[in-house]
């Protein structure tokens, strides 16, 4: 049965109070902070309003088997893949999305409905004009297009702004479940996706300081991490070496999403076959000035003419980090950028078999970067390779660099 209207409204922590007490084996999950903003506002309300509660407790009541979901979308997407843990999940989602994100999976979804935080920040979609150097030409037409554009889109000009007469570009607002952005705020085309039409007076936007002490407090929640680079260093990525676009300087770049205090170190992954081991030291583990790691990285690393045995650096690499998270839970994580063009050697004699089951037992996720736009096509090793140690798998269809800072 539905919750009266008025126990779906409160802070976060009571709400999710509400639901485990509702269900023992009841989970939360929110989107990925460091790629949505909704995830970010979610976790101002995780960690309460001034922030008066402990980060690495509430990061506990939100915590999941592998990576956040990079969405709202993806996350309600993919809920449904395990009837039981879609049953029992609530997801820090935008309201909208119940209405826009329930399609796109043919596996019948557990009904849901809206509950409104107090204490999570709002948002909402603002109107940015963009303009550009050079786009000077027909200024005053440009101008009217713009404007017309606006009140279009916005209702604004004197036309009705809500309910199912809502004109224009609200009209398109409704049909995904929006809100009005004046007034009550009430949805534009009704409530009838699992919305309150009226849950009270809403939050407002939050302030930049709330939004940056959030995400710090966030990367900081379990302590210090640890990053083991591997690079594939073999004659193959010699076309893909130089320059800031280079595997070297990628990883340089992907520096900036660590802190002082964490670990991390690089592996130039090539070797003679049947050598001692399969990798050189490019960067020793340990913390690093980034800037000076930065420069050191792209001066040290070195295509060798030698072929990559990416299995066993992996292998390596999976006991070397196991090693240095024995006494403590500190968040660790494993990136190999690669071109794949070794990827034979992952694959031949049973191999692939005998390292997703080390992946799986280590618990240590394992990005694999691939500067192959098809290395995570499904059923790559790249791609398999992640999913199994609950990492992902980066390609060049999307910024490798901005992609790896966030992880």
């Amino acid at each position: 049965a539905a919750e009266p209207a008025a126990e779906r409204v409160g802070s976060l922590a009571a709400l999710t109070e509400a639901v485990r007490k509702r269900e023992a084996r009841a989970e939360v999950r929110r989107t990925d902070p460091e790629n949505t903003d909704a995830g970010l506002l979610a976790t101002i309300g995780l960690y309460g309003g001034a922030g008066e509660r402990d980060a690495a407790s509430a990061e506990r009541g939100v915590a999941q088997a592998g990576p956040p979901a990079r969405t709202g979308a993806e996350l309600l997407c993919t809920l449904p893949d395990d009837d039981a843990v879609d049953d029992r999940t609530s997801a820090l989602v935008p309201e909208f999305l119940l209405k826009t994100a329930v399609g796109c999976d043919s596996a019948t979804r557990t009904g849901r409905m809206a509950e409104y935080p107090v204490d999570v920040p709002g948002l909402s979609p603002t109107f940015v004009r963009v303009r550009w150097k050079g786009a000077d030409r027909d200024g005053e037409a440009r101008d009217r297009a713009v404007e017309g554009f606006r009140t279009w889109l916005t209702g604004k000009g004197g036309a009705k702004a809500s309910g199912p007469a809502a004109p224009g570009g609200l009209a398109v607002f409704g049909q995904d479940g929006f809100r009005a952005g004046s007034g009550g705020h009430r949805p534009l085309a009704g409530s009838d996706f699992g919305a309150l039409a009226d849950p009270g007076v809403l939050p407002g936007p939050a302030l930049p300081t709330a939004m940056t002490e959030a995400l710090k407090r966030y990367r900081e929640a379990n302590g210090p991490g640890r990053v083991l680079f591997l690079l594939d260093s073999s004659g193959s990525m010699g076309g893909l070496w130089e320059g800031p676009g280079g595997a070297p300087g990628i990883i340089a770049q992907s520096l900036a999403g660590l802190g002082g205090r964490d670990e991390y170190g690089v592996w130039g992954v090539a070797g003679e076959p049947g050598g001692s081991r399969p990798y050189a030291e490019v960067l020793p583990f340990g913390k690093h000035d980034r800037q000076e790691a930065q420069r050191a990285i792209p001066a040290s690393a070195q295509v060798r003419d030698l072929e990559a045995d990416p299995y066993r650096a992996l292998v390596a690499a999976l006991g070397f980090m196991a090693q240095r998270g024995t006494d403590d839970h500190r968040p660790q994580l494993i990136v190999y950028v690669t071109d794949d063009e070794d990827d034979n050697r992952l694959t031949e004699d049973g191999r692939l078999g005998d390292l997703l089951a080390s992946v799986r037992a280590g618990r240590i996720p394992v990005v694999m970067a691939s500067l192959d736009s098809g290395g995570c096509d499904k059923g790559k090793p790249d791609a398999v390779i992640s999913e199994a140690s609950g990492g992902r798998c980066l390609d060049t269809k999307g910024d490798l660099v901005a992609r790896l800072r966030d992880e």
